[in-house]
C-alpha cells in the first residue's frame, strides 16, 4: 500500500511543511595554485571556480614570490585586471612554502602577477563563474 503524492503533501502541509523543491546547495570548493621552482610560473597558470570557492596558493620554491591583484603594482598595463568594484588585494613577499588564500565573491576574469617576476612572464588568471 503506498500514500499518492498529493494525499502526502497534503499531510506534510498539516505539519507546515512543504514539499516544493529545495535549491542544491553547492560546496564550496579550495582549488590549489603552485608556484614554479624552476620556471617563474603560476601553476595552473588559469583557474575556472565559482563564486565562494577560494584559491590557494603555495611557494615551494626558495625565492620570494607574491600574489599579486593590485594593478597599481604592475608594470605591464593588463597583466592585473579585476572585475569592476573589486578592491586590489596582495599577498605580500612569501617565502618558501609561505601560502596565502582569497575568497572570491564577485563574478569575472581576475588578472594577476607575482611583482618579483612579472618581466618574467610570471602571471595568472583566475575565472570566477
Amino acid at each position: 500500500m503506498g500514500i499518492h503524492r498529493r494525499t502526502a503533501a497534503k499531510m506534510l502541509a498539516g505539519f507546515g511543511l512543504s514539499v516544493t523543491a529545495m535549491p542544491a546547495f553547492a560546496q564550496a570548493k579550495t582549488v590549489e595554485v603552485s608556484m614554479g621552482r624552476a620556471k617563474m610560473v603560476f601553476l595552473p597558470v588559469a583557474v575556472t571556480i565559482k563564486v565562494g570557492d577560494t584559491v590557494n596558493w603555495t611557494n615551494p620554491a626558495v625565492v620570494l614570490h607574491s600574489v599579486t591583484f593590485d594593478p597599481a603594482k604592475a608594470t605591464k598595463p593588463g597583466n592585473v585586471v579585476l572585475p569592476a568594484g573589486v578592491a586590489p588585494f596582495d599577498s605580500g613577499e612569501m617565502a618558501q612554502d609561505a601560502t596565502f588564500s582569497h575568497t572570491f565573491t564577485a563574478k569575472g576574469t581576475y588578472k594577476y602577477i607575482c611583482t618579483m617576476h612579472e618581466a618574467m612572464g610570471m602571471v595568472g588568471t583566475v575565472t570566477v563563474t
